[in-house]
């Protein structure tokens, strides 16, 4: 009888030994977790459209009829760049864009002065707020103009420079919608008044205008 509840013991102790090396081989080994989808990032180029309203002040340097004939009118035309996010809320970019123009104005009593269309190419700056971007930009600009005045019409070629603020927001991923506005100094040219005269014209205008863009 001694014999066999010494036997019992063993074989019990032998098998709760066994029940840890059991457990080790049938433990659980978790998967590797799944990488998240990394967030929206500005990084990449676009391409968008514009429609805008402009205010042209047409400064004549003339000593014997110095005027400053103004116009205005709406603007539509598209847009184009490349934007790199640096991280830490900082976008810094370059973009172009070229714009029809209807901006048109009265000069003295029989003349008239008007924008037919402007272009620019710029940096641009922004902080972002995840999916919304506050910018600021500037850089060349060019436009092309007509003054009448005294039976004669002449066209010109301005350049100069342009500086403006906006901000954009991400409406999907690849859709963005902006809010713009620009100061452009287009410089002075000569236009013919006259059979023998002529007047310098310094052209600036102030824009504001929309867009709707698409990031690739």
């Amino acid at each position: 009888m001694l014999r066999i509840r010494t036997f019992s013991l063993a074989a019990a102790a032998l098998a709760l030994g066994a029940v840890p090396a059991l457990a080790a081989d049938l433990s659980y080994n978790p998967s590797p977790l799944v990488t998240a989808p990394t967030g929206f990032t500005w990084t990449g180029p676009y391409l968008g459209a514009i429609l805008g309203y402009g205010w042209s002040d047409f400064d004549v340097r003339n000593n014997l009829a110095p005027a400053t004939p103004t116009a205005e009118g709406g603007k539509i035309g598209v847009y184009g760049g490349y934007n790199y996010d640096l991280g830490n809320n900082v976008v810094l970019g370059v973009e172009g864009d070229l714009n029809i123009d209807n901006v048109r104005g009265n000069y003295g009593f029989d003349g008239s002065v008007k924008q037919n269309w402007d272009g620019t190419l710029r940096g641009r700056a922004g902080y972002s707020f995840g999916r919304v971007m506050a910018y600021g930009t500037g850089g060349g600009a060019v436009s092309g103009a007509t003054v009448s005045k005294g039976g004669y019409e002449t066209d010109n070629t301005h350049w100069g420079w342009t500086l403006g603020a906006g901000v954009e927001a991400a409406v999907t991923d690849h859709v963005t919608a902006r809010l713009e506005y620009q100061y452009a100094d287009f410089g002075e040219q000569f236009y013919q008044t006259g059979p023998l005269t002529g007047q310098n014209v310094d052209l600036n205008t102030s824009t504001i205008r929309a867009g709707v863009g698409y990031k690739f």
